[in-house]
């Protein structure tokens, strides 16, 4: 009687187990459909995006800038609808565009209008001319070069812009463009070099340079840009330079304006009344050697079966420290071709000068034919000086110019 009672009571638990599994079963499958049909309502297919209809910050070209101010602008949208025909699309793209033509006018660049982009020249460091004739074209073969100069007086700073070049010679338009700058006089003998953005007749610059310079220095000062072409071997060919005096009341007034002027070019300049003398220079530093090249004379007055020689002096303060001559050559175009050597230390680059000297040698005193002094701002401008400081810049090659030669009497000592 025990044993039907003990497997009836076996059955009936084991039912019961299998309904309570399937049971739990059928509600955690309910559970989780219902969990993935609220996220799909919470996250839609297709999300709504607010449309931007204003710019953050909206110019105009008759706006300034100023120094913590940056011009942005947020790209104008387009209406574009998806039922709309091709037709309706074209009358909104009109719309907009007439409605916003500022904005379309700098879509894509913020060099348009009154805009202008980080690292290029600040519109407010110079004025540019209002008349096309300020841009005008020189006349002939010289080759004109446009800047800007401004002095900031709190900050002791001398800002230089360099714009653009023109009327380039047509043997320079292949080649790089390039112009160096320097402050005379300075105890900073390196260049300030700008490149042009491109070949050809007008290269433009667009580069700005700052000099440290104090009050009190500014009128006493000279501000030197050399223009160069750079041939496919690396060779530097001198255009033209111009030499420019500071005064602290010009630049005050003319502030920002954009000024021209047109470079003093050798080639363009006739034969000196007594002859011209071709040198080079090299300066050794490491050696303390300065090497004097005579090349040759021409122009010279004197008759063509006469002697000439040349007498290259070293001089400090006006006081010779060394006198040395080149053999006699005949004719007034001589060619000589002499390497004369001097010792100079660095530190009297500032205070030494040479002087070359054509002379007819004769029984009695020689006669001199002219003479030319060559050396740093206290002694010489122009072309010599620019013949100095280019030696002293370059010690790994001779630097050859022609100069002209003058009278001996009009021969002076420091500026």
């Amino acid at each position: 009687m025990a044993d039907p009672l003990v497997a009836l009571a076996c059955g009936l638990s084991g039912a019961f187990l299998f309904l309570l599994l399937f049971g739990l079963s059928v509600y955690l499958l309910w559970r989780k459909r219902r969990t993935q049909t609220l996220y799909r309502g919470l996250t839609p297919t297709t999300p709504t995006i607010p449309r931007c209809t204003a710019p953050v910050l909206q110019t105009s070209e008759s706006s300034s800038y100023g120094s913590g101010d940056v011009p942005f602008i947020v790209p104008p949208q387009f209406k574009r609808t998806s039922q709309l025909n091709e037709g309706k699309e074209g009358r909104e793209y009109t719309e907009e565009w007439e409605l916003h033509p500022d904005l379309h006018s700098q879509r894509g660049s913020l060099t348009v209008g009154s805009c202008f982009p980080l690292g290029s020249i600040r519109p407010d460091l110079y004025q540019l001319p209002e008349e096309p004739s300020e841009w005008a074209l020189p006349n002939g073969s010289a080759v004109r070069l446009w800047f800007a100069l401004r002095y900031q007086q709190e900050r002791e700073q001398l800002v230089v812009s360099l714009l653009r070049a023109a009327n380039l010679p047509v043997r320079c338009q292949s080649n790089a463009t390039l112009v160096k700058l320097q402050l005379l006089p300075s105890d900073d003998r390196r260049h300030r070099q700008a490149k042009a953005r491109r070949k050809g007749c007008h290269p433009q610059f667009n580069d700005t340079f700052v000099f440290q310079v104090s009050n009190g220095c500014v009128d006493q000062c000279s501000l030197n840009m050399s223009m160069y072409t750079v041939d496919h071997q690396k060779k530097h060919h001198l255009v033209g330079h111009i030499l420019i005096p500071l005064r602290h009341s010009e630049i005050k007034e003319a502030a920002g304006e954009v000024q021209w002027r047109d470079l003093d070019n050798e080639s363009d300049q006739p034969l000196s009344k007594n002859g011209d003398i071709q040198v080079s220079l090299n300066y050794n530093q490491s050696l303390h050697r300065l090497t004097v090249v005579v090349l040759r004379a021409r122009g010279l007055q004197c008759s063509s079966d006469a002697g000439v020689c040349a007498q290259v002096s070293l001089k400090m303060h006006n006081q010779v420290v060394r006198n040395k001559w080149t053999s006699v050559a005949k004719g007034n175009d001589p060619s000589f071709n002499e390497r004369l050597t001097f010792r100079l230390l660095p530190i009297q680059l500032d205070t030494a000068f040479l002087t070359l000297q054509l002379q007819q040698p004769s029984t009695k005193d020689p006669v001199s034919l002219g003479i030319v002094v060559i050396g740093p701002f206290m002694y010489a401008r122009g072309r010599e000086l620019e013949h100095w400081n280019d030696m002293v810049s370059k010690p790994q090659e001779l630097v050859r110019q022609w100069h002209p030669l003058g009278s001996a009497d009009t021969v002076q000592g420091p500026h």
